[in-house]
């Protein structure tokens, strides 16, 4: 039991890594970015939005595997799966709405390359679980 709480930490630990890694990279490039006309406190909280979002649907995607039931398995990834849909597009549908006259559009697609960049982490750290389970 204590071996796959070990390796669910170990899955996690990417995008915990990559979610420190750009919010460092945001910070201290902060100046740059702003004068190349990229909002980072809007990049920010997208990110954080995300990293929330993808560590609940790998979490579920993770404990779906240690469950032998073919529902339960089911019903985790789809969840994870609606989650990461409606999640990602409830929170850009609101910044658009609060920001109808504002909205950063370069910030938006460097949101868009997040969830592109956090799929493919996720999707890694699930293909590596269950090659070792």
């Amino acid at each position: 039991m204590e071996k796959k709480r070990t390796d669910s930490r170990k899955a996690l630990l990417p995008l915990l890594l990559f979610f420190i890694a750009i919010n460092g990279l945001l910070i201290v490039f902060q100046q740059r970015l702003a004068a190349a006309g990229l909002d980072t406190s809007v990049l920010l909280v997208a990110n954080l939005i995300l990293f929330g979002i993808f560590f609940i649907s790998l979490w579920l995607h993770l404990r779906s595997m240690a469950n032998s039931s073919t529902h339960v398995f089911m019903r985790n990834m789809y969840s994870g799966m609606l989650l990461k849909l409606f999640g990602g597009a409830l929170a850009a549908f609101v910044y658009m709405y609060l920001n109808r006259n504002n909205v950063n559009k370069p910030a938006l697609f460097g949101a868009m390359a997040l969830y592109v960049v956090y799929t493919i982490i996720e999707l890694r750290s699930v293909l590596k679980q269950s090659k070792s389970s």
